[in-house]
């Protein structure tokens, strides 16, 4: 195995579609990262799962933040509003204020979070394992879009590597079915990222920019970053190697 770079930056999202937390270490399964999407936001009148991607009245999403307390709760930031635990009565009401309908938190049944009167988030999709993005792709999409703004928060990496200097283009989706020791955690890079219309919505910091994905599309056939499953449970840091 050879290096081919460092972690950089470590990702969780305990909500998902909205912006994540920012990790010194993170803990791993072979699920993927422990904490990740425990929940969802939902439309109260269908029960519906928000996509950004998909739908215009969820596009502020990127804008609501969410992180997980060292009590291991999750709690939710609507702008200009103070942090509130995702069961706090009141943010509700601040979530349908910014979004304009009824909207709900509720917990996917795989969040542990279930009691017997809990309704939960009906899957959208099925759980990815580790979602790992190298610098050389954000590099390369800048190269060929240099008007553009090709942050890794569009992303939503999980695992953000620096990559080494030999390390071109959208070098990952080479690795699909090849080992990758993130530190000391053995995995197996298991299929390329599929990118959505998630990429190119306005959040802190970015504006909105539809030639993201269609960059994306042209040059990396729609994927960009890989999936990685790990075979052990272990701890990730932020410098850790990162070898194929």
């Amino acid at each position: 195995m050879r290096q081919i770079g460092k972690i950089n930056e470590l990702w969780r999202y305990p909500v998902s579609s909205l912006a994540g937390e920012r990790l010194d270490h993170a803990e791993v399964s072979i699920d993927g990262l422990i904490g990740d999407r425990r929940f969802a936001l939902v439309e109260v009148a269908t029960g519906i799962v928000a996509h950004p991607e998909r739908d215009q009245r969820w596009h502020k999403a990127a804008f609501v933040k969410s992180r997980t307390t060292a009590a291991g709760e999750v709690e939710i930031q609507v702008p200009d509003e103070d942090w509130l635990a995702t069961g706090a009565p009141y943010l509700a009401h601040l979530l349908s204020a910014f979004f304009g309908f009824a909207v709900a938190v509720r917990p996917y049944q795989r969040s542990g979070n279930a009691t017997a009167e809990t309704v939960f988030a009906v899957n959208r999709y099925d759980v990815a394992p580790l979602h790992l993005l190298t610098s050389a792709s954000v590099e390369h999409l800048k190269s060929i879009h240099p008007d553009g703004d090709p942050d890794r928060r569009r992303f939503r990496p999980n695992i953000f590597v620096k990559s080494d200097a030999d390390i071109k283009g959208f070098a990952e989706l080479d690795w699909v079915g090849r080992p990758l020791h993130l530190g000391a955690v053995p995995s197996t890079v298991v299929a390329p990222t599929k990118r959505c219309g998630f990429t190119i919505i306005a959040q802190e910091g970015l504006e909105n920019d539809p030639e993201i994905l269609r960059n994306v599309m042209r040059h990396g056939d729609r994927n960009m970053g890989v999936y990685c499953r790990p075979s052990d449970r272990g701890t990730l840091s932020v410098g850790d190697a990162v070898l194929l």
